[in-house]
């Protein structure tokens, strides 16, 4: 008897049957579930994808609805049942059109519909019901996904502008934020776009940007008197070119022509036509000259115009050589011109408050390329340039003592020329016929046909340091600065110096600082974090911030 159980125990014979059927319900119900859990989220998909759009239609048509009811007596008359009617309207064949375009059979048993406050916000749920094919053996009849989104039906801003002034500390301390900023330069306007979430080519965003570097009162002072002697040896130079002019008037031109190759009078009027012309550079990038506008470009070369074309000389040397080289120039001139100053003055900086004189347009129109021979993308290139060669055109330095001339700076930041959206240059950029009235977000709806554009101004800071004394930032760097923080306030508050609506002050330093405390508590300040932050991530910082305080932005699309 005792050996039969030990066989028994050995025997593998029926082993496999026995597996299998302890194994094969657990399988088929996995097998089952994989099967309907795919199908259940193939279905969820096409449910957003055909939720969301149905939701763009249906919202366009409440919100032109809403708007010819404001138009026609000043006032939103349609109650809450009538906008869900018009939006329950829409919204279903939209919806139904959608999903079915997917290979789906949308039986209207199998979802639901609810419409939560639809005011000036509305909160659609839509719940869908998904049968189950293999599930229902194990009592799951259905699986159910739902979907809630949210929109402002009231509020539909088509295009914005948004300028920024960048008012960067350039003291000794500050040379990170500076190589930062610069750095950031070249694709800021791509980056700002990217993070706001807005395509590189649409024109219903337009980006302006300001740079202002800025130190202390010291410097101011420095320049101050620097710039008076600069005035009087300007007073010095100006006066030789009307001597130069008088001179070239009556006896400059009497030579004596040897018969051959440029006149020694030709040759004259090239070299004082040359003394007179403004510098240029070669660049590069582009390969091409460019007429040196600004300081902090190079300042290499000077152009003559000689028989319809373009020359390029460095100096005098350079230029005669040239001449040299066409013949002539034997008689000599018949009395002596005006004697020369040393140079002419160079007009100093003042770094103190070293302002970009305007905003530079980083989103030019196609006229204006146009009219530069350019294609919109060269220009936009071209403009890129110019504000990385103005960040780039410094280095920290100075900063005699700890507080800076924050005030100074804020003070031009807020009086700048922002933009105007019932400029000429607004409706080129944005296309608006001379027939549509302009209005900005928040403004009344009028009853003739209109565009929205709507300027958001931003002043961001850098700084690691204190404000300084206002009446010195007054005193030495801008004369309209206000010497009390309350008037300050008052300034930052005028709406006929910013546009109060969309501003918004961002600021990059230590979260406490004596001056910038005081202005935090103002309206529409922020903090955007530590310089660190804002020398790695200022793009992503300032994107955030104005989509938290604007987030229908998101609606100009790309």
């Amino acid at each position: 008897m005792t050996a039969f159980p030990r066989r028994f125990g050995r025997d593998e014979r029926g082993n496999f049957a026995t597996i299998l059927g302890l194994t094969i319900v657990p399988v088929l119900m996995f097998t089952g579930v994989a099967v309907d859990y795919s199908g259940f989220k193939r279905l969820e998909s096409r449910m957003n994808v055909s939720a969301e759009a149905a939701m763009l239609a249906a919202t366009k048509e409440v919100v032109k609805m809403r708007e010819q009811d404001y138009a026609d007596d000043g006032n939103y008359d349609y109650t809450n049942d009538q906008l869900v009617d018009k939006l329950d309207a829409v919204f279903k064949p939209h919806f139904e059109a959608n999903f079915e375009a997917g290979g789906y059979d949308l039986d209207r048993n199998l979802y639901n519909l609810e419409y939560i406050e639809v005011d000036n916000v509305s909160k659609l749920r839509i719940t869908i019901n998904y049968p189950t094919a293999f599930m229902q053996a194990f009592g799951h009849e259905t699986l159910t996904t739902t979907k809630e989104m949210i929109i402002n039906l009231k509020v539909q801003p088509r295009n914005y502008a948004i300028d920024i002034v960048m008012c960067i500390d350039a003291t000794g301390s500050m040379q990170n934020t500076l190589d930062g900023v610069q750095a950031s330069a070249k694709t800021f306007n791509k980056d700002l776009r990217t993070e706001l979430g807005v395509g590189e080519a649409s024109q219903k965003l337009k980006i302006r940007v300001r740079p202002i570097f800025y130190r202390d009162w010291e410097e101011g002072r420095d320049y101050n008197s620097a710039k008076a002697t600069y005035d009087q040896d300007m007073v010095a130079y100006e006066q030789y070119l009307e001597d130069l002019a008088a001179w070239e008037a009556s006896s400059g031109g009497a030579v004596v022509d040897d018969g051959g190759g440029l006149t020694a009078s030709e040759r004259q009027a090239i070299v004082d036509n040359y003394n007179r012309q403004r510098n240029w550079y070669y660049q590069n990038r582009w390969g091409s000259w460019k007429l040196a506008t600004a300081y902090y470009q190079p300042h290499t070369h000077k152009r003559i115009s000689y028989e319809n074309k373009y020359y390029y000389f460095r100096d005098l040397a350079e230029l005669n050589d040239w001449l040299d080289s066409l013949g002539g120039g034997g008689g000599g001139i018949s009395s002596t011109p005006p004697p020369t100053p040393v140079a002419k003055p160079t007009e100093p900086v003042n770094h103190g408050l070293n302002m970009y004189d305007d905003f530079i347009d980083l989103d030019p129109s196609v006229q204006e390329a146009s009219d530069e021979g350019m294609s919109t993308a060269e220009l936009r290139n071209d403009r890129n340039l110019e504000l990385e060669e103005f960040l780039g055109s410094t280095y920290a330095f100075g900063g005699h003592d700890w507080p800076e001339a924050a005030g100074a700076c804020l003070n031009e930041a807020v009086r700048s020329d922002w933009f105007d959206n019932q400029s000429d240059a607004s409706r080129d950029y944005f296309q608006i016929p001379a027939s549509q009235k302009i209005i900005a977000e928040g403004e009344p709806i009028p009853s003739e046909t209109y565009t929205k554009v709507t300027p958001i101004p931003v002043v961001v800071f850098w700084s690691d340091a204190t404000i300084n004394s206002l009446q010195l930032s007054r005193d030495y760097l801008s004369s309209t600065t206000p010497t009390s923080w309350t008037d300050f306030q008052a300034l930052w508050t005028d709406s006929s110096k910013i546009r109060q609506d969309h501003k918004m002050f961002i600021r990059f330093g230590p979260e406490s600082a004596s001056g910038f405390n005081t202005i935090m508590t103002w309206d529409r300040t922020y903090y955007g974090g530590s310089l660190s932050v804002g020398n790695t991530a200022a793009v992503k910082v300032i994107a955030k911030k104005i989509l938290d305080a604007i987030p229908d932005l998101l609606r100009v699309g790309s």
